[in-house]
């Protein structure tokens, strides 16, 4: 399969190009492949859904940013309900350009419903498990007296007189023969002899919904979740606009989320790092066991394969790195002095002076920067001496 194109190719933008560059790009653009410009051409229907689906993605500002972090991976397909691409473009279309019967000398279409937005505040477990959240929405639902026709039970729609049904009027200007939407019906071709009482010919009544949102596993912060169909009735039958959910996922105190993966900061003692050690990590959920290896510096990552963030939309997870930092005392015993001069001296750290003067050889006062051998390894040497010195006394 040919892995879609870069939102920013097919729109011929720049990835910093402004809201209004690709605001103009999309009309140039989606006029050119308009299915009514070119009936019967599939690849011009084709690229028609392409530019739809890049300006759809580049024209919200959080969705463009989520795009930017993630590409096609973070915002493809659907799961539990949500779409992150609008399946009929032509919508799309008529949001941007309005009533477009008149580019293309067809009728009017009914616009859909206004999309509603919504913003959920998630954790990272939250995000890392999914959830569902009952909210409450005020919105504009279908009639439920007339199903949304706008027309009182019993009674009929009539056709225009003004259009003859056809929705457009057609009048002479000049030269040129130019038609355009019914004023009357609004592109309808009908008209309403007897209004709904309930919703006033409007199709719809605002009020309170219920329903649950369910937030997939593995959703990251800046996604805009889509709902179809969950957002305001449209008026006089049209479809209903989308639920636009926005998903915020708060900082972690341990954690620090790299796309998929996780990052986390774990401090060792100067002793762990030196001779290495056995030791449980926190993950998302409970924790795991980890083995550092002798001579560890700081800024030495280890990889936990799969105990990261689940993939969204696809099997398996990213991973956890743990990154070490080793920690220098601060508070010491008068025998933790000595034995730290006693190591100093046995590696000849407190003179820096590695040559034999007796041999007459030149003082390097550089020496003991000098990286010969781990300074870890040493130490471990050197701690593994004073345990075997304690065995035998």
């Amino acid at each position: 399969m040919t892995p879609p194109r870069d939102h920013y190719e097919v729109l011929g933008v720049q990835r910093d190009a402004s809201d209004d560059d690709i605001r103009k790009a999309y009309r140039r653009l989606a006029v050119k492949y308009h299915p009514d410009k070119n009936p019967g051409d599939d690849e011009a229907a084709e690229r028609f859904k392409e530019v739809g689906a890049a300006y759809q993605c580049l024209s919200n500002a959080d969705s463009r940013a989520y795009y930017d972090r993630h590409g096609h991976e973070g915002v493809r397909g659907s799961q539990g309900g949500f779409d992150f691409t609008t399946t009929d473009f032509t919508d799309l279309f008529s949001q941007v350009f309005g009533d477009f019967g008149d580019l293309f000398g067809g009728g009017s279409r009914t616009r859909r419903g206004n999309d509603i937005r919504y913003d959920v505040e998630l954790t990272l477990e939250e995000a890392h498990a999914g959830k569902s959240i009952p909210v409450e929405l005020e919105r504009f639902d279908a009639c439920g007296t007339c199903k949304g026709s706008g027309v009182k039970p019993g009674s009929t729609m009539k056709s225009c007189a003004q259009c003859g049904g056809r929705g457009r009027v057609v009048f002479q200007q000049g030269f040129f023969s130019v038609q355009q939407t019914c004023p009357r019906c609004q592109g309808r071709g009908e008209i309403m002899t007897d209004p709904c009482g309930e919703c006033r010919g409007l199709g719809r009544v605002r009020g309170v919904q219920k329903l649950n949102v369910t937030i997939p596993r593995g959703v990251d912060d800046g996604m805009v979740l889509r709902m179809n169909g969950q957002g305001d009735a449209g008026r006089m039958g049209a479809p209903a606009g989308n639920l636009l959910v926005g998903v915020h996922v708060k900082a972690h105190p341990l954690f620090q989320r790299k796309g998929d993966d996780l990052l986390l900061d774990w401090r060792l003692t100067m002793v762990e790092a030196a001779l290495g050690t056995r030791l449980r990590v926190p993950i998302i959920g409970g924790e795991e066991p980890i083995v550092i290896p002798e001579g560890t510096q700081t800024a030495d990552t280890f990889t936990l394969r799969g105990k990261g963030m689940p993939h969204l939309q696809r099997n398996g997870s990213g991973d956890l790195k743990v990154r070490v930092f080793v920690e220098t005392p601060t508070r010491l015993s008068d025998r933790d002095r000595e034995l730290l001069r006693e190591f100093a001296e046995q590696r000849q750290e407190l003179d820096g002076d590695e040559a034999d003067p007796k041999r007459g050889q030149k003082s390097d006062p550089y020496a003991r920067r000098k990286h010969k051998r781990g300074f870890f390894e040493a130490v471990g040497d050197f701690f593994s001496g004073q345990d075997a010195r304690s065995d035998d006394e």
